[in-house]
């Protein structure tokens, strides 16, 4: 690339159009302020790969700081890995070179409806900053460098608990464990409270993770029919004589596949019957959903006999496992001795970010962020999607599509699969014999951009507008 032919001119419209004056007023270092600004903006893929940053001085001009400030922000960009700077012709966006483990992929793109993983808001810089704020704090590292007591330390159970105490989980530090993610929490919540041969209820499509661990741990899994709202209270009813269960685990606030969601009515009656028959109910608040559209947890609703369950996997990234788990002091100090059994401690580097993140803000701010994008998506989603049945929380991550009624979901999962378009059918999460409906699960976090999600889902549309062929057929 012949950097001195590089025109400045359209990077310096990208940032004059996020970097206005009002975000200087900021908390922080006006020249990281800068930095972060920027690498967001290359992270989103508004300042191309290779496109060449303005002059410092007149940058600095445009933002009424001094040009030391944007040395410095340049040079934390530089030191990020974010920039290159060429003597003589200036700073440029790093060329984007693909993994080799990727390159394989490039010519064979699927679009991923498939996965329900946090978009890309600005996690990237996130995860930066901290690890530089950790890096600069030796009394933390050296912290971290030890074995650590299982139950974390009892300043980050109660940043914690501080922030739960705001999303309306009134508790105390002596209730709260941190675990590997959300899944791990409902590993060592069963191993805490069930043994081999133990019945468990769940809906009757759920997250296959959870069967799973069932299966691991020899317990008998029945899954309850459901309405548009979940779980019936007759299918529970008759469940428990029948069974006489000692677990009910429940998406209750975006039900995992069909989005549906427990309405405070329900949520009463399932209590009741809980408390009648001294059934603990496992509460898994995994998914996304913005908080102003959720109903009153069942934890504060009985938490004398719920596990409450979260993570930030969903609403951060699942790279970092880092989920938590809140239940009654008793239950909790089993717990306890259940995960020193499993994997003795926890990784505090992770859990060291994610207390700091939580006590910054940082993690409302990003949920904020990730409801404004995803409320953008499910309005993408509704104009490809008019004309089919769906079902829906704004705000989450996923769709719930009934398919037109010449379609089975197995078939069509791989007839889209054969298009580049990735789905996951309802049989996917059904218990048992389960008899699962014709429909598949959307999700519409996957893609990188609109215009990714667009392609994809009018991918899809024409999918589903399609008829099957014997060939396409698996015989």
């Amino acid at each position: 690339m012949l950097y001195k032919r590089v025109n400045y001119r359209n990077s310096f419209i990208v940032l004059m159009t996020i970097l206005d004056l009002d975000f200087l007023t900021a908390k922080g270092a006006k020249y990281l302020q800068v930095a972060n600004a920027i690498s967001n903006a290359i992270t989103h893929g508004q300042l191309k790969s290779e496109a060449k940053l303005p002059p410092q001085r007149i940058l600095a001009y445009k933002l009424k700081v001094t040009v030391g400030t944007i040395t410095r922000a340049y040079k934390e960009l530089e030191r990020r890995g974010c920039v290159i700077t060429k003597v003589g012709s200036g700073t440029f966006v790093k060329p984007m070179t693909p993994h080799p483990a990727l390159l394989s992929t490039v010519n064979h793109a699927q679009f991923d409806l498939r996965s329900a993983n946090a978009p890309n808001i600005n996690q990237l810089t996130l995860l930066q900053q901290g690890l530089i704020d950790i890096a600069n704090d030796p009394t933390t590292l050296l912290q971290c460098l030890n074995y650590q007591p299982e139950i974390a330390f009892s300043s980050q159970r109660q940043r914690l608990a501080c922030w739960l105490e705001l999303q309306k989980i009134h508790c105390q530090e002596q209730q709260v464990l941190f675990t590997y993610g959300g899944q791990h929490a409902v590993t060592l919540t069963l191993q805490t409270l069930c043994r081999a041969g133990d019945t468990v209820l769940c809906e009757g499509l759920t997250f296959a993770g959870f069967s799973a661990t069932c299966q691991i741990l020899q317990l008998k899994v029945i899954g309850l029919a459901m309405d548009h709202e979940g779980v019936t209270i007759d299918a529970l009813t008759s469940a428990i004589k029948q069974s006489h269960p000692r677990v009910l685990y429940l998406t209750p606030q975006v039900q995992n596949p069909t989005c549906s969601q427990l309405t405070f009515e329900r949520r009463l009656q399932i209590v009741a019957l809980c408390q009648r028959h001294n059934i603990t109910i496992i509460e898994d608040d995994v998914q996304f959903l913005p908080a102003k559209l959720k109903q009153p947890p069942f934890y504060q609703l009985a938490p004398e006999l719920t596990v409450y369950i979260s993570s930030f996997s969903k609403s951060f990234s699942g790279g970092l496992r880092i989920g938590f788990l809140v239940t009654t002091p008793e239950l909790r100090e089993k717990m306890r001795l259940t995960l020193k059994a499993n994997c003795w401690t926890l990784p505090p580097l992770q859990i060291e970010l994610f207390c700091r993140w939580l006590e910054q803000g940082k993690i409302d701010e990003l949920a904020n962020s990730i409801e404004q994008e995803m409320t953008v998506r499910h309005q993408i989603a509704k104009e490809i999607l008019a004309d089919y049945q769906i079902t829906t929380q704004i705000g989450g991550y996923n769709l719930w599509l009934t398919l037109p009624t010449h379609w089975r979901a197995v078939d069509f999962e791989r007839f889209a699969e054969k298009n580049h378009v990735l789905v996951r059918a309802a049989e996917s999460f059904a218990i048992g014999r389960f008899n699962a409906p014709q429909a598949i699960r959307i999700s519409l976090c996957a893609a990188q951009n609109h215009d990714v999600l667009r392609q994809s889902l009018n991918a899809l549309k024409a999918c589903l507008s399609s008829s099957i062929s014997h060939q396409d057929v698996v015989i």
